[in-house]
């Protein structure tokens, strides 16, 4: 089982459906962190100090994906408000609030339009039991 179901799914959407090169490779880059850093924290669990550097480490690969410059003029999105909120704090929240935070932000940026408010005005597919092929299609799915 994945630590980071929402963000992976939020990813693997925006690697797919991006015409971007830089954005397809800021994505595949998460996906590469999230299973590199899913396999540490659980052999590292007993860690705290590195498993405080790895969640940063996702963090910063988010604020890759999202954009910097797509951030700031986001502001005043829930979901971008949650995710700046995380500069402030000495360390991370636990994986499980973090994914929905990183997710959160990745459907705001990369979500299909029209989809209902949920995360940052876009919907989770992953919490509403939408598959990535129902994603695409925009078929609801069996979690």
């Amino acid at each position: 089982m994945t630590a980071f179901p929402r963000t992976r799914t939020a990813a693997r959407y925006a690697l797919r459906h991006t015409s971007s090169d830089l954005t397809r490779d800021r994505a595949a880059r998460l996906l590469k962190q999230l299973g590199a850093r899913e396999a540490a924290l659980a052999g590292n669990s007993h860690q705290p100090g590195l498993t405080t550097r790895l969640l940063r480490s996702l963090v910063l690969a988010t604020r890759d994906l999202a954009g910097p410059a797509w951030l700031t003029s986001n502001a005043d999105d829930p979901a971008i408000d949650a995710f700046v909120a995380l500069q402030a704090t000495p360390a991370p929240p636990d994986a499980g609030d973090l994914d929905c935070i990183l997710a959160g932000v990745l459907w705001a940026r990369f979500a299909p339009a029209g989809t209902a408010p949920a995360l940052g005005g876009q919907q989770d597919p992953v919490a509403s039991g939408l598959t990535s092929t129902a994603v695409q299609t925009g078929k609801e799915g069996m979690r």
